[in-house]
């Protein structure tokens, strides 16, 4: 691929529930992640990138579609992306790329025996048939998490086995503190889901069709709970040696009463009723975060075993690396645990690196806001490409329409620029279970959080509070910028409405 009229290869790392802070090369000096670290030394590190959604489907399908959750209609987990908008793999595909997935897609249900739902099960039993699903032509996909997985993962363990007795349902305990969902299985490294992510992408990078430019999607499903990484990487990050959550007492006062419930124990979260984490020990987050910590080292080491195979195949020069994660995660702070209706930075602040060697400038860090709504477009920009509607000529005599995606290219800033792409920044969450939508403004330094049918909320100074711990929502001094950031929240949520379908004509 050296002919300057081929595109080059695009090889998408992403990750389920990974802080941006849970990285060394965002700052954390406790977990060992070498590889991703020399991915952002040899690449361009976005440092306030945002998810639109802290939830896996609505992520993942901004993703996938360049549209809010609002556009492409999965406001939250549980609802299946319709199959007739236009998704990044097919709109490669359409020009020629062999594109390919391993591991965790999530773009439909998980859920069995439900004859009105497309699921995740069916998609995953149609690319096994090697027939393709929503734009990739071939692939191998995962389902769950933890000792819950299956799909095409447990065929491959099946085959490692050779017969042998599977470890997979043999568990212990974590470090010895009784945290929920924490421990590691006899599932050795080598017998990983991880492990075996870093194989199949290895595999298809040496079998690929080597006249077609290649979209590879490498998903791995960790470091999501349950925290269970093999006994090795469980031990690797002692709970005594990890630092407490960002914290403080009483400032779930100053919050909704959601938070109350969820610190008690007593609110649906995300679909499910997790533990009660008034009752949790600091010793019992400690252990949460270092067995979290394992797991991320587990997939450092697999990228590192991909990215070494890009050099050793002579592709590096010729593959844009991108790598990512679909939500963060509280981890403890604020009392709090997992994933739910919360917007704090935790859970929305994700890493987002680019590392194309030869085009982009190494070590180099961007500080402006950007966000998840930008992939698709920035995807399209680089390689020269139009959306599939974004080429229809406006109507004769029709006033100009808006462009057909919402999101900004990041194209100018990956090359250099500093000039900002974004004033602000929007995440949407419809949240079922508190019945009420949360919409969410982050600009340079404030951050609010507004809830339908409710007068509380979120107001936070991002630069001299960034751990989020004093609410200013209801302080008297900062009310007119409460109003401020309530016009750039609707300003947001307006500019941010798809214009699509096309206007045909005047009527």
């Amino acid at each position: 691929m050296t002919a300057s009229n081929i595109k080059p290869n695009i090889l998408v790392i992403i990750t389920d529930q990974l802080r941006q802070d849970h990285l060394g090369c965002y700052g954390n000096t406790i977990v060992r992640t070498p590889n991703l670290d020399r991915l952002a030394v040899q690449g361009v590190r976005c440092d306030r990138h945002y998810v639109n959604n802290p939830l896996c489907m609505p992520s993942r399908s901004t993703l996938f579609t360049g549209m809010t959750p609002r556009g492409h209609t999965v406001r939250a987990n549980g609802i299946n992306l319709p199959l007739h908008f236009p998704v990044l793999p097919g709109i490669l595909a359409s020009h020629g790329y062999q594109s390919h997935m391993v591991g965790k897609l999530h773009l439909t249900n998980h859920v069995k025996n439900v004859p009105w739902h497309r699921t995740e099960d069916d998609e995953c039993a149609k690319l096994k048939e090697g027939l393709p699903v929503r734009g990739f032509e071939s692939g191998e996909m995962s389902i769950g998490h933890g000792n819950y997985m299956r799909g095409a993962y447990l065929d491959w363990l099946e085959q490692k086995l050779d017969g042998a007795p599977s470890p997979w349902d043999l568990t212990h305990e974590g470090m010895g503190y009784g945290a929920e969902q924490c421990y590691y299985t006899e599932i050795t490294e080598e017998l990983h889901h991880s492990t075996w992510i870093g194989e199949r992408t290895i595999d298809f990078l040496e079998e690929r069709d080597r006249n077609r430019p290649f979209f590879l999607w490498c998903s791995f499903p960790d470091p999501h709970h349950p925290y269970c990484p093999p006994q090795e990487y469980a031990e690797m990050y002692p709970p005594e040696e990890m630092p407490l959550p960002a914290r403080r007492e009483g400032e779930l006062d100053s919050l909704g009463p959601h938070f109350q419930l969820a610190y008690k124990g007593t609110q649906m979260l995300a679909g499910r009723f997790f533990h009660e984490p008034t009752l949790m020990t600091d010793m019992q987050y400690r252990e949460i975060i270092g067995l979290t910590y394992g797991m991320v080292s587990l997939i450092d080491v697999n990228v590192g075993r991909i990215l070494d195979t890009l050099r050793a195949l002579d592709l590096e020069q010729d593959t844009i690396v991108i790598f990512t994660s679909d939500h963060g995660d509280v981890t403890g702070d604020h009392w709090l645990m997992n994933k739910g209706p919360f917007q704090f930075e935790g859970l929305l602040k994700v890493p987002f690196i680019v590392r194309w060697p030869g085009k982009y400038a190494s070590s180099r860090e961007i500080s402006c806001l950007t966000s998840h709504l930008d992939f698709l477009p920035t995807t399209l920009d680089i390689l020269g490409l139009a959306y599939p509607e974004g080429d229809v000529p406006d109507p004769p005599e029709a006033p100009r329409q808006r462009p057909p995606l919402v999101g900004a290219s990041m194209a100018s800033l990956l090359a250099g620029s500093t000039e900002p792409i974004h004033t602000a920044v929007l995440v949407e969450n419809d949240e079922d279970y508190i019945g009420s939508d949360l919409r969410t403004v982050i600009t340079e330094r404030y951050k609010l959080t507004c809830y339908s049918g409710h007068d509380f909320g979120e107001l936070f100074d991002l630069q001299e509070d960034p751990d989020e711990l004093h609410n200013l929502w209801d302080v008297p001094e900062h009310q007119t910028l409460k109003l401020e950031m309530k016009a750039k929240l609707l300003e947001m949520i307006m500019d941010t409405e798809s214009p699509l379908p096309r206007r045909l004509s005047h009527a």
